[in-house]
């Protein structure tokens, strides 16, 4: 049988396990038991909820092409990658937990995934991959597609890829 990591971290984090019991006892519907889980998990482990709570150290400020675009996620942004990948009836729980063992140890979703997930083989040169929204309702949006700026389509973030 295949081990699933993220099921291992839950079975051997007692905190992990008792913040999902405790979500799990209320009466919440799956999308908004993530959402609890979502804004618990940044304060249990210290996970940056938005962009913006990361340290500017990681960002690519000086490069005017690269504004904004970090090469650290928070958990908005990894949460909204793995949401977009996803199956539409995948649970929201799970996306949530995986996000933030993503992030708890340096995985990451590849960008390059996202763009072929859009565009098959042709993905645009220099293309760009952007994430609107707040928390746990991170969406993922493609500038250059809606021919549209990130900032005015309202992103958080942009990521550039090749």
């Amino acid at each position: 049988m295949e081990q699933n990591p993220v099921e291992d971290w839950i079975n051997s984090d007692k905190k992990l396990n008792d913040l999902i019991n405790e979500i799990e006892s209320t009466d919440k519907t799956l999308t908004e038991k993530a959402e609890i889980a979502f804004e618990k998990l940044c304060v249990l482990y210290e996970i940056p909820r938005m962009p913006n709570d990361m340290d500017e150290e990681e960002s690519y400020e000086d490069d005017n092409d690269f504004e904004g675009v970090t090469d650290q996620r928070s958990l908005f942004e990894e949460h909204a990658l793995i949401k977009y990948l996803a199956d539409e009836n995948e649970d929201p729980r799970g996306m949530v937990l995986s996000a933030a063992f993503h992030l708890l140890n340096d995985y990451r979703v590849d960008l390059f995934q996202i763009a072929e997930k859009e565009f098959g083989q042709n993905i645009p040169e220099k293309c760009k991959i952007g994430i609107k929204g707040e928390g746990y309702n991170g969406e993922i949006v493609f500038p250059q597609k809606e021919s549209i700026s990130w900032f005015d389509l309202g992103c958080k973030i942009m990521k550039q890829i090749n």
